[in-house]
């Protein structure tokens, strides 16, 4: 029995030996990932050791000095890039799957976790040229962390600022008309700024006038990096000049308004003063010898006393910054806007500003010649129709004042554009009064009844609050050779009405 006994347990551990499996509970030890990086970056750098202190000096030449030698730092590129860095990295893991990534460059105190396999760095930069590590190591998704991290390390030259006048927010000398240019003590300057290195790094905005001394610049706020509006500027010639610093102290190269050296730019900017409560917008660019701005000055001579008043040409195209139109208008209670006879003519593109100026309580009176539409926020119309298609309204015809008889309009010229008649929108206005009506047509004459020519209206700004007196005529007085409507002066009689009685 002990024997049989002896047998089977002899056969038991044999045959476990013989069909013995390994134990898959127990696999093998996970696998730690690999981490790589790519950079693709331009410029040769050598490095030289300083006698003194035993740092690594930095150099960016292509031939070097001799006690310069390529740069031998380990993991490092031997060329320049900027502090704007795009890096590239990937991981591997042979037994699963890469999760993530920390990595660090030598300024950060921690690591920081990214699931990305690219980012776009801007290296804090703070000298000339300095050296910079970043190192990145992959995790997988048993949690393991590549012990050796993929480094690299970059050579690192900073780059000069550039700052320029935002295109065409100054203006030119085919603007004006001229070699100065003329403004009112409010003057917006507009600008762009770049860095290689990336606009992050730009620090400072600096702004002089007239002189560029050590104590002459202005710091702006952060908020400003874009423009600055001057106020209550001195009359007189003016230069404005800027530049702009980075993080690590490089200063962009001075710019300044006006360049003499920009054949484009006027030599003179001029502030004028603000004489008197009325302006006289001169819109009227083809007007060079100013013939119409003459007779509107002897006008407002008359009316208001020898040059109690302040005159404004606008030349071609309008201020860049509506701020610099809005504040031209709200130095003045009363605006007189003569637009072009013929040409182009910068109104219809200031409507919002003409419409806001209005709503703040400021009168203007506006003697077009092409009225553009009849979608006008200052003045609001039903409709309009040409008057004269065949382009002629001859001299001697009359203009009825809805006011009085004392104010009638007689054309002293021959009107030799189309001009428009135009129905107000009445619902739009609070108060609107018709002041000229054509008279009735004699031969030759190509309208109808007696259409309206001229009108003034006021708007509801609030349940308490009118706007200021806005009138309309779509006639013109002034063709720039002659006046067209001052027969016995009566169109400078009617421009003392407004502003002595209409507008008051």
């Amino acid at each position: 029995m002990n024997r049989l006994y002896s047998i089977i347990i002899l056969l038991f551990i044999f045959s476990c030996s013989i069909w013995e499996y390994d134990d898959l509970s127990n696999p093998i030890d996970p696998q730690k990932p690999n981490t790589y990086l790519s950079l693709i970056a331009s410029d040769t750098v050598f490095a030289s050791l300083d006698s003194i202190t035993g740092q690594s000096i930095y150099a960016i030449t292509e031939i070097p000095d001799p006690d310069f030698v390529w740069d031998t730092l380990t993991h490092a590129f031997t060329t320049i890039t900027t502090s704007k860095q795009e890096l590239h990295w990937w991981g591997e893991d042979q037994d699963g799957e890469i999760i993530g990534y920390y990595y660090k460059w030598n300024v950060d105190s921690i690591w920081s976790y990214t699931t990305n396999e690219s980012g776009l760095f801007y290296v804090p930069i703070r000298s000339d040229l300095d050296v910079f590590s970043f190192e990145i190591k992959a995790v997988d998704n048993d949690t393991l962390v590549d012990p050796t991290p993929a480094t690299i390390v970059l050579p690192i030259r900073n780059s000069k600022p550039i700052i320029d006048f935002r295109f065409r927010s100054n203006p030119s000398v085919d603007d004006i008309g001229g070699d100065t240019s003329f403004t009112f003590p409010t003057r917006t300057f507009v600008w762009d700024v770049q860095d290689q290195d990336g606009v992050e790094t730009i620090t400072d905005i600096f702004y002089a006038l007239d002189d560029t001394c050590s104590t002459c610049w202005n710091q702006l706020s952060a908020e400003a990096f874009s423009s600055i509006t001057l106020n209550e500027l001195e009359p007189g010639n003016h230069t404005f000049y800027l530049k702009t610093r980075d993080i690590a102290g490089a200063e962009s190269d001075i710019i300044q308004f006006p360049d003499h050296n920009n054949p484009s730019d006027p030599h003179y900017w001029k502030v004028l003063p603000v004489r008197g409560s009325v302006l006289l917008v001169d819109d009227f660019v083809q007007d060079s010898q100013n013939n119409a701005q003459e007779w509107y000055r002897s006008v407002l001579d008359t009316a208001l006393g020898n040059s109690n008043y302040s005159v404004w040409e606008i030349g071609r195209e309008l201020p860049y910054s509506n701020t610099d139109l809005s504040a031209t208008l709200n130095y003045f209670d009363h605006v007189i806007w003569s637009s072009a006879y013929t040409g182009n003519e910068t109104y219809y593109d200031a409507s919002s500003n003409i419409y806001n100026y209005v709503a703040a309580g400021g009168n203007i009176f506006l003697n077009l010649t092409e009225l553009k539409d009849s979608t006008f926020t200052f003045f609001p119309m039903d409709s309009s129709f040409v008057l004269n298609p065949q382009g002629r309204i001859f001299s001697g015809r009359s203009l009825v004042s809805q006011i009085s008889n004392s104010l009638d309009l007689t054309i002293s010229s021959l009107i030799a554009v189309r001009v428009k008649s135009f129905i107000p929108n009445f619902s739009a206005f609070y108060n609107i009064e018709t002041l000229y009506m054509m008279d009735e047509p004699e031969d030759g004459d190509e309208w109808i009844g007696t259409p309206i020519i001229c009108s003034m209206g006021q708007f509801q700004v609030s349940p308490t609050q009118l706007s200021g007196k806005v009138v309309l005529m779509s006639i013109p007085m002034h063709n720039g050779s002659q006046p067209l409507l001052d027969g016995n002066g009566s169109g400078g009689k009617f421009i003392s009405y407004l502003l002595k009685v209409a507008f008051q």
